[in-house]
This record gives C-alpha cells, structure tokens and sequence, in this order.
C-alpha cells in the first residue's frame, strides 16, 4: 500500500499533538524515510511540492528553544501556495519569470521555510544551484548554521545525500550535482555562479541595495530561476521601491 505524502504528515500531526515526544518523532521519520525510498508515487509527490517533504521529516527549533517538528503555520502556508501558483503560471505560460516580493512580519518563519524549502530541493533534485544572501556575514552563518546545518543534520541518514561539501556556507551533494549556499549581499557577490533558486533575505537592509547586486547576479539566474526577496521594512531604499512598482 502506498501512502500520499498529506496522510503521512497528517499522521505526523497526530502523533505529535498526542505524544509530544521527539524520540517518537524521530522513529516515525525514519519509518517514513523508508516509504519515500519504496514508494515512487510518494517520491514524485515530493519532488514536484519539496514543502511536503519538510512537514515529513524536518524539524525546527521553536521560539522556547524547544525542538520540534516542522510543520507549516497559516502565514508559510499562504506563501507556499502562492509560490506553487507562480511555479504552474510560469509552465503554463502565463508569467516570464517567478519572482516573489515579501513585506514580511517578524517572527512569521520566511526565512526558517524558504531556508528548509531550498534544503528539500537540493537533496531531491540533480543539477538544483540554490543561494541565499543576508544581510550581514553574521546572519548569513547564523541561516546556514541554524536554520539548515541543525535540521539537516536530524534527517534520516538514508535520505542524505553523498556530500562533497558540507561548511560553513554550502552544501555540495556530489553525485546529484545540486548544492545551497549563503553568502552575504556586496555588489560583486554571486559572479560566476549559476542559479536556478534565489532568495534575498532582509534586502531593504542591504549595504549596497538591490540593483548593483541583481546587476552582478543578472547572468546567474536561469530562465526559470526562482526569486524571493524578503525584508521586514527600512524606510525608503531599493526594496521600498520595488515594492511600490
């Protein structure tokens, strides 16, 4: 019998509420884990909505320094099916790009989601370039470090890739060609690269603004790169201005 990946994390949902308890949680990773290894249907699910796969088996770390299963609240819910509207208009046709703008709350877990969303992609996908640039270097390491080293870690081993890569600021999966990295947002960051997921964090804080850094990445994004800035707002700057046009 195979399962869909909304049943499973229901079932996560279930047990999480009624126990509360992480060891459990753990097992019942490493049993789902196996599924998505057997299961192709359950796979594919996954591949083509990678946030299924962060309600799975990903945990996160709450406001009261508690560890815990990382299940989507209304405000990453509403984000993600925006994000997955853009992925289908794109497809279809409808859209030139995917390029999302975020006025964002603080504390509603963009960063925390886009960070884990990216992680999924790059473990799931072959030739998947993600980057993210903060702020600040200090900000950027806390990103990695926090928001995707710590979970990373808790996967089920079997669902790790073979890494060639594994620091400060990226992962390099080998054998998929995939990787993620942060870096912080200068003019002259990202030349070089090739990007197919990008995601500004905190851009109404950046040093230099906006468009000296889009003008540096410009030839790194791919056809079908997705783009998200996010910022809580700063007054009046290039991301104030992206958000009024």
């Amino acid at each position: 019998m195979s399962y869909s990946a909304d049943y499973l994390i229901q079932k996560r949902k279930d047990k999480w509420n009624e126990l509360h308890d992480i060891d459990y949680d753990k097992q019942f990773r490493a049993a789902v884990a196996k599924e998505i290894i057997s299961s192709p249907e359950l796979l594919s699910e996954i591949k083509r909505y990678p946030e299924k796969l962060v309600e799975l088996v990903f945990i996160v770390v709450d406001k009261n320094q508690q560890t815990m299963p990382f299940f989507l609240n209304d405000v990453q819910h509403d984000f993600i099916d925006t994000l997955n509207k853009a992925i289908e208009d794109f497809k279809d046709g409808l859209i030139t790009e995917i390029s999302l703008l975020v006025l964002k709350g603080r504390q509603q877990g963009f960063t925390t989601l886009i960070t884990a969303y990216q992680l999924a992609c790059s473990i799931l996908n072959k030739n998947f370039q993600g980057y993210t640039l903060a702020d600040k270097s200090d900000n950027s390491e806390a990103i990695f470090q926090n928001k995707a080293k710590f979970p990373y870690g808790q996967l089920p081993d079997s669902l790790k890739p073979t890494e060639k890569f594994n620091n400060r600021k990226q992962f390099l999966f080998e054998k998929l060609n995939s990787s993620w990295a942060v870096d912080t947002a200068t003019k002259d960051v990202g030349r070089s690269r090739t990007v197919n997921f990008f995601h500004g964090s905190e851009c109404a804080f950046w040093k230099d603004g906006i468009s000296p850094i889009q003008g540096a990445l410009g030839e790194a994004f791919t056809k079908n790169c997705i783009k998200i800035y996010e910022s809580t707002a700063n007054g009046y700057n290039d991301y104030q201005k992206m958000w009024d046009s």
